[in-house]
């Protein structure tokens, strides 16, 4: 595979499962356990269990349902609290090295492969954990989520670019001049919050701090995407990030998608409509992913490559092996004793890094 050997700029996205690869308690079924043992004494919860109960997903059973705003608040600060608790659990294993993020092997092999007239990897993430926070942190990497200052920041994309630049002197015509040099950067789109961004209500702003990600001072609300019908409402809310997040997926001439289930349109639709439009390189790589969805991508373009954990007879993923869709093959191929699917392994493999 070439990909990797050529001067793309790539656009990553980051979906659920890459924070399950870290702690299963981050997924859906694990948020859905909680809530239901949060809020399973409130009015609006049983008709909620019901949707469960008959095999609905989390989204689908808050989907419809015509919660209130108070019903949706108390949603709200039971996820972002949820996950910031395991966020917290897991966080310095993640700083200090004793447990690795999946994708954070192949953020460092791409941005070490960053031109230096534009050293930006733009990574698009639904998820609310700073994991990819912390494994930029470990390795050294320059980051940004768009917001400027020291402890407490606030939403202000031109000054945070500013800042990830530095100074050379330059002699032309025997004259001085000065210079403003990129730095090599992540630039992370959080386009359904944080556990660190918060709603300042009294000053109608939008604040992250992270020393406040899990004990939330009165007078702030946490911005988190929650599931169901309410995510999309509250992603328009995220309006600044999210136009910032088009224009890079715009710019971007390749896309790797990794741990996701291509489940929420809002965030992918533009991403294939690139792939379609100008046969961008797609490189798929998860867990699992529905074999109708598999069929919808592949038609997509000629450039792309679907990585997957085959079934088992008993239906569970075979995770010590992989399946490859291939652009060039109508069949997919079989890698007996390979996890190409797991982003490390990949990394370690292809690409080297």
């Amino acid at each position: 595979m070439g990909l990797f050997s050529q001067n793309r700029r790539w656009l990553l996205f980051f979906g659920t499962g890459t924070s399950c690869a870290l702690d299963k308690r981050l997924g859906m079924p694990m948020l859905t356990e909680q809530l239901k043992k949060e809020l399973g004494d409130t009015s609006y919860w049983p008709q909620i269990q019901l949707d469960l109960d008959a095999g609905q997903t989390l989204e689908k059973a808050l989907t419809g349902v015509g919660l209130s705003d108070e019903a949706k608040s108390s949603i709200q600060r039971a996820t972002g609290a949820y996950i910031a608790r395991i966020d917290h659990e897991v966080r310095d294993d993640v700083l200090l090295g004793n447990r690795c993020w999946v994708g954070e092997h192949l953020v460092k092999a791409l941005v070490q492969r960053l031109p230096p007239r534009n050293p930006r990897l733009p990574i698009v993430t639904a998820n609310y954990d700073m994991l990819i926070e912390y494994a930029c942190t470990r390795h050294g990497i320059r980051y940004t989520t768009g917001f400027s200052g020291e402890i407490i920041r606030t939403w202000n994309w031109v000054q945070a670019q500013d800042s990830l630049n530095q100074c050379s002197l330059s002699q032309q015509g025997g004259k001085s001049m000065v210079l403003m040099d990129p730095l090599p950067r992540v630039e992370l789109y959080k386009v359904h919050g944080s556990i660190n961004r918060f709603s300042h209500t009294s000053a109608n702003r939008q604040i992250e701090c992270d020393l406040w990600s899990e004990e939330i001072p009165a007078g702030l609300e946490r911005i988190v995407a929650v599931p169901g019908e309410q995510k999309y409402e509250q992603y328009t809310n995220l309006v600044e990030t999210a136009a910032y997040a088009r224009k890079a997926e715009n710019e971007a001439l390749a896309f790797a998608v990794i741990g996701y289930g291509f489940n929420d349109p809002h965030l992918h639709e533009r991403i294939l409509g690139r792939v379609q439009s100008q046969d961008s390189p797609l490189l798929i790589l998860t867990l699992e992913l529905a074999d109708d969805r598999v069929k919808e991508l592949r038609v997509l373009g000629k450039q792309v490559w679907i990585l997957v954990a085959p079934k088992r007879p008993t239906g569970d993923s075979d995770e010590s092996h992989t399946l490859v869709y291939s652009p060039d093959l109508a069949a997919p191929v079989v890698l007996n004793d390979e996890r190409l699917w797991n982003c490390d392994c990949f990394v370690e493999r292809i690409i080297g890094g």
